[in-house]
């Protein structure tokens, strides 16, 4: 699933890229807005947080490999912290293989500026922060449950529902929800880096991950297991 949702995700991107390039012309503008929209919608993010997530998580329940490892005098939060390690590494190399694709199909012909493609580098990177807090989330629902099916759930609910809803809620009545949660964070640390600030929303956004890996820590510091 990994090899598979990378290639797809890896095709989408090509894709939207000669799409936005064919209606917007052969130019930065369409090469910055092809990148941009080849990595948001509804399918995109689960193409990449659900193979993750099971790559990482998905047999700990049921192969008795934590009490293994715990049995060998490893600490639990080292172990926590040493499996979120796995995901921060599958992410990086898949979202390398994104900007590699990024990168190839740019053109001198479409004259990108040095800032243009340093924001279009900002804004895959900013996505690969927030695809790794969806799988942090769904690790702690993991930790706390005892159910990998449940951390499944959270994963397509953070990386494709719960964005939609909570924009839909924004839209349609005057609650904001989505500014305070990771993904309107986010999106509001680049508009900020886009228009020349820092992007100091991203903070409040990576405390929430921290604060999931936190919350897992202590659940899982408590469980019992049968050795």
């Amino acid at each position: 699933m990994l090899y598979i949702g990378t290639a797809i995700a890896v095709l989408n991107i090509v894709y939207m890229v000669g799409k936005a390039l064919a209606n917007k012309g052969m130019n930065a503008t369409g090469y910055v807005e092809g990148v941009k929209s080849s990595l948001d919608g509804f399918l995109f993010p689960v193409l990449v947080v659900v193979p993750v997530f099971l790559a990482v998580f998905s047999h700990e329940l049921t192969s008795k490999s934590m009490q293994c490892i715990l049995g060998h005098g490893i600490t639990r939060e080292k172990l926590i912290i040493a499996k979120i390690l796995d995901v921060a590494i599958l992410i990086i190399a898949i979202f390398a293989v994104f900007t590699v694709t990024a990168l190839v199909m740019n053109s001198s012909e479409y004259a990108v500026s040095t800032r243009q493609m340093t924001n279009v580098m900002i804004y895959i990177w900013l996505r690969a922060l927030r695809f790794f807090g969806y799988v942090c989330f769904a690790a702690m629902i993991m930790f706390i449950t005892d159910s990998t099916a449940l951390g499944i759930i959270t994963c397509v609910a953070f990386s494709a529902v719960f964005r939609l809803v909570f924009m839909a809620i924004g839209r349609f009545t005057s609650v904001t929800i989505y500014d305070y949660t990771i993904d309107g964070l986010f999106d509001w640390a680049y508009k900020s880096i886009e228009a020349g600030g820092l992007g100091l929303q991203a903070f409040p956004a990576l405390l929430y991950i921290a604060a999931s890996v936190a919350i897992a820590i202590f659940f899982f510091k408590r469980k019992e297991f049968e050795f």
